[in-house]
């Protein structure tokens, strides 16, 4: 049974509800409807019975025609939905309480008036074949006139298939289902035409259908369709057609009766194959015409138009024999390859000649450097435009053969390297404080000095003067600060001659140089000059401020009444004392000292009225003592000859005598300083004997700081031997201004002045130096820069020595990469190598542009020319002629291998076609076959080529 049918027949069964009446018969006190049909539903109104009734069940029950209630299973409820088995029959219902029973009126249903319609095969009508193999499925439909829609498990359908003898009609033995799958030897036996009907049971009736059409078994659709099928190709290797639209109509029809066929006859379409690769391939040809439609229709940008072309005709080229038998009389193919080879008035090769001189006119070769012809940045770019859209008006493999495309792509490279260069510019900020632009024009330089020579030149010069103008912000700071250090320090002793007036002034200044120096930049600062000895000035004005104090605090002391001999010899004593240690330098500051040495105090002598017998001793002792106050009088040797005579003569005098030596504490101090200059000049000592000259220079240095902290009276008496020493630095301790000077003549306009050699050798020489000397090189960046180039350019001598003969090019490129300082570091000769080597190397080849023009003419809009063979041999040979730098000009050297290849491809299926000619009748077909298929697998292009090459 069709269940789709079923559920669309079928009806929500309506609901009726007794309506309460008034005036009912007496003793009815249930009503149900009068009059209701199958599948209706009756509900029992009992709104008419007793208050407070309590109804336990209901029981639905049949009147028989003799008066006898029949019960109806299962109808127990309330409500009924009245069966097929209730049709033409009389229905109560009673309602059951604990002690009575209530009974409804009775109700007839209405009889059905059913029938059955004839059988419908699904999917087939009555002129279909089915063949074997095949299952039929058959459906009825059962209904009903008055309008009952009557539900699938109402109906029970029972099959019986018959099939056709002669003019009769006999059973089919176990054919009894919905379903009848038509016998695989169908053909060969009975039965071959076949019918069938269907019985209903609704309830108690039984219905049985007409019989259903018949339907014959046969092969005769599939049989026909391989047939039109086989009719699709020709010889086999090739379709069968007169126009594409027809072709493509018939492939479509043949298409869809074989989809309309069932699972079984499908099976039996062997050949189907066939029609599904016509179908494919009139695909194929159908997306081919659509692409030239489009660039018919100018559907097609200009700039994707090169690469459409290319694949409309990859495209093409991958349909192989069978595919092209669609395209009819090669409309399509002579329709592309129009689009293809447009022809065109330009000599293309003769323009790519003249690119490469363009391209080349862009540089000059002067005294060994490459530099840009067109000299700002400004007409270089309009140069390089102007290049670029002659480039563009080429073919593609024109335009891959146009030489010193590198030259093209560096000078883009160039042009925006000094675009990004020029913005680090805003930086520079006019309002800027002098320490900042040298901040920025720092980094602004070492940008600047990465540049290759023809970068740098494409420098305008209003920048460079910009940065050398911030570079310079400080210099006049730095000559102020220099000219004011000078004035303070001197050369050897500090000229300022300070007194009481000028001595805050003199402070203050030397403070505010030292705070004017913290505020350079490290370049800036390391051009000033003696600071080292500013910062010594600003401590010895503290240590000298401290004696002069205590000097004036004495004399002040001296000139107050009433203060006793002894205060005032202690306050001389320890100020002298004090003054004893300050260095020379130290002294010079002490603008008071004169005044307070020839102040000393007046010490009496009392000795309770005694005279010692020795007391003249004692006074010409205190005379010779007097002496040692000023011992710049005094040798070392004279000193200390002296001072034992005095320390002697000192021993022997009386108690009482001594007190007439009131000057004994010069004495001391004399032997202190004779103690002091020994134990100084033991190293001085030990410095000289010293062989090793770094080690030497080192001990040196040692005494020199030494004799710095020495006070004034020892450095005196140790000077003789000191100066000695130092003449032992005039050979081995380099001159640090000379050096310094030197490295800042090592670059000029931005180039090296010297060799390798002589950076190596001020590089050596500042690596000698001390810590401390070494902070007096102020030029140590530009040795700094020069070392590192001078390791870059070694390292590039080492790949020209290895490489430059043998494979130029990575020369030249490394070359290429070295910034303009780095060049001028190579010899003059070997620039020159180099830079003809890139001129050889940039200049077109005739003869490799000329077997690229041979190569591109093997092939006349899109196809191979005659002779193709001969001209292949010929280029091969020119080519293998070139030399590796001649064939890297070939750019179309590809094309050259695919016709080599293309040649040896035809060769072969010419060769499969002999083998065909000289086979035995046996094997004529196998043969045959081998070299159609070979056939069919080549290109339009292949095809055309076999048909010149042996036709």
């Amino acid at each position: 049974m069709n269940k789709k049918f079923l559920f669309s027949v079928a009806a929500i069964p309506a609901v009726i509800v007794a309506p309460a009446v008034v005036g009912a018969e007496e003793g009815l006190t249930i009503k149900i409807s009068a009059d209701a049909k199958v599948n209706d539903v009756i509900t029992a109104d009992v709104k008419n019975l007793p208050p407070n009734t309590y109804v336990n069940s209901y029981q639905w029950y049949y009147i028989e025609a003799d008066g006898s209630e029949k019960l109806i299973p299962s109808a127990t409820g309330i409500s009924l939905k009245v069966p097929v088995e209730a049709e033409n029959k009389t229905i109560i219902v009673k309602a059951i309480t604990s002690n009575k029973t209530y009974e409804s009126n009775k109700c007839t249903i209405k009889p059905l008036n059913l029938s059955i319609g004839e059988p419908i095969f699904e999917g087939y009508s009555s002129t279909n074949y089915v063949t074997p193999g095949d299952t039929v499925k058959v459906v009825a439909d059962v209904i009903d006139v008055n309008g009952v829609k009557l539900q699938s498990n109402q109906i029970t359908y029972s099959y019986q298939w018959f099939y056709k003898v002669g003019e009769v009609f006999s059973i089919i033995n176990g054919a009894t289902g919905a379903t009848y799958t038509i016998p695989t030897d169908a053909l060969d036996k009975e039965p071959k035409d076949i019918m069938v009907k269907v019985t209903a049971k609704v309830g108690t009736r039984t219905l049985e259908s007409p019989p259903s059409k018949v339907l014959t078994v046969s092969k005769e659709p599939t049989e026909t369709l391989t047939k039109n099928i086989n009719n699709l190709l020709k010889d086999g290797n090739k379709y069968n057609l007169t126009t594409f639209g027809e072709f493509q109509a018939l492939a479509k029809d043949l298409d869809k009766k074989y989809q309309s066929l069932s699972s079984a006859a499908k099976a039996n379409v062997t050949n189907y194959d066939v029609l599904k690769r016509a179908l494919a391939d009139i695909a194929a040809i159908n997306a081919l015409n659509g692409k030239l439609d489009k660039l018919k229709d100018k559907g097609v940008s200009e700039k994707d138009l090169p690469q459409f072309l290319k694949n409309l005709e990859a495209d093409y080229n991958k349909l192989d024999y069978l595919q092209r038998s669609l395209d009819v009389n090669d409309e399509l193919y002579n329709a592309i390859k129009v689009a293809l080879h447009n022809p065109s008035n330009i000599n293309e090769l003769t323009e790519v000649r003249e690119i490469n001189k363009q391209i080349m006119a862009l540089l000059s070769y002067e005294n060994s450097y490459i530099k840009y012809v067109p000299s700002s940045l400004e007409s270089l770019q309009a140069e390089v435009n102007k290049i670029e859209t002659r480039m563009s008006k080429l073919s593609k493999d024109y335009k891959a053969i146009v030489q010193n495309q590198t030259i093209l792509q560096e000078a883009k490279q160039d042009i925006k390297k000094i675009e990004q260069f020029l913005k680090s510019f805003d930086k520079l900020l006019p309002n800027d404080t002098p320490g900042k632009q040298v901040t920025a024009a720092k980094s602004i330089r070492s940008t600047y000095e990465k540049l290759t020579y023809k970068q740098m030149l494409l420098v305008p010069n209003m920048y460079k003067e910009k940065l050398q103008n911030a570079e310079n912000a400080e210099q006049i700071q730095i000559v102020k600060l220099n000219a004011l250090i000078q004035s303070y320090v001197g050369s050897k002793q500090y000229p300022i001659n300070p007194t009481k007036e000028t001595w805050k002034e003199i402070v203050d200044n030397v403070n505010k140089i030292i705070s004017d120096y913290k505020n350079l930049t490290k370049t800036s600062a390391a051009q000033i000059i003696d600071y080292d000895r500013i910062l010594t000035l600003q401590k010895d004005l503290k240590t000298a401020e401290k004696v002069i104090k205590d000097m004036d605090a004495y004399l002040n002391l001296k000139k107050t009444s009433g203060v006793s001999e002894s205060k005032l010899k202690s306050s001389y004593s320890s100020t002298l004392k004090a003054y004893n240690k300050l260095t020379s330098l130290q002294q010079s500051l002490v603008y008071n000292a004169k005044e307070f040495l020839n102040n000393s105090p007046d010490v009496t002598v009392g000795n309770d009225g005694k005279v010692p017998d020795d007391k003249a001793k004692a006074e010409a002792l205190k005379k010779q003592i007097d002496s040692f106050a000023n011992i710049t009088n005094f040798t070392l040797e004279q000193l200390e000859k002296e001072v034992e005579s005095a320390t002697a003569t000192y021993k022997k005098l009386s108690s009482a005598a001594r007190k007439y030596v009131t000057n004994y504490d010069l004495l001391t101090a004399a032997s202190k300083d004779i103690s002091g200059t020994k134990s100084f000049l033991k190293k001085v000592q030990d410095a000289k004997e010293e062989r090793d000259v770094t080690k030497q220079v080192k001990k040196i240095q040692t005494v020199q700081t030494a004799y710095a902290k020495l006070p004034a009276n020892q450095q005196h008496l140790a000077k003789p031997e000191y100066e000695k020493l130092l003449k032992l630095l005039d050979g081995n301790v380099p001159d640090v201004s000379k050096l310094d000077n030197e490295i800042a003549g090592i670059v000029n306009n931005d180039l090296y002045t010297v060799s390798i050699d002589k950076i190596k050798e001020l590089s050596t020489q500042y690596n000698k130096l001390s810590s401390s000397d070494k902070k007096r090189v102020t030029n140590v960046s530009i040795l700094t820069t020069a070392v590192s180039d001078v390791k870059k350019v070694e390292s590039f001598m080492k790949q020209y020595d290895k490489s430059f003969e043998k494979n130029p090019a990575t020369v030249i490129k490394a070359f290429s990469k070295l910034t303009s300082k780095q060049t001028s570091l190579i010899n003059e000769n070997v620039r020159k190598k180099i830079i003809e080597a890139e001129a050889k190397q940039q200049s077109a080849h005739e003869s490799a542009l000329n077997l690229v023009e041979m190569i591109n003419g093997l092939e006349q809009n899109g196809e191979y020319i005659a002779n193709l063979e001969t001209e292949v041999t010929k280029i091969r040979i020119s080519y293998d002629k070139l030399s590796s730098t001649e064939k890297k000009v070939v750019k179309n050297y590809s094309k050259l291998t695919q016709a080599e290849s293309d040649l040896k491809k035809v060769t072969e299926v010419y060769e499969l076609y002999k083998t065909y000619e000289a086979a035995s009748e046996d094997k004529k077909a196998a043969t045959y076959k081998t070299w159609q298929t070979a056939y069919g697998k080549l290109s339009k292009k292949l095809e055309l080529l076999y048909k010149q090459m042996h036709p």
